[in-house]
């Protein structure tokens, strides 16, 4: 594949996440991406099943890659290491230390419910 600049793009890869059946509005699961090197690291996903349908995101804060989860009860992202929070639909900080918003992960959901992250 080739970008509109003429720099060759590696074809994303297709990870299963789930299927949207299994994950009720309200719900969000992690699921581990591949980082494209030799040793098969991962690093952690995260999709939300919003009311207006999924998202996913890198589940590591932009401050110090600390873990991030999803707070069903606030319905906000939270870092576990400096409470800081970001918005669920933009993945954009607006408490704590963060400052960029999280990396957010393309989606495919097959018709069949299936959901796999493009990374």
């Amino acid at each position: 594949m080739e970008s509109d600049g003429g720099e060759e793009m590696t074809p994303k890869k297709s990870i299963y996440v789930g299927n949207s059946r299994e994950i009720p509005v309200g719900e969000s699961t992690k699921f581990k991406c591949p980082v494209g090197d030799e040793k098969g690291t991962t690093k952690p996903g995260l999709l939300i099943h919003l009311e207006d349908g999924f998202v996913a995101y890198e589940a590591l804060c932009t401050h110090m890659r600390a873990d991030i989860e999803y707070n069903k009860y606030t319905g906000k992202i939270w870092c576990t290491l400096h409470d800081g929070m970001y918005n669920p639909k933009s993945g954009a900080p607006f408490m704590g230390m963060s400052k960029e918003p999280l990396k957010a992960i393309d989606l495919k959901i097959e018709k069949n419910g299936d959901i796999f992250a493009l990374v």
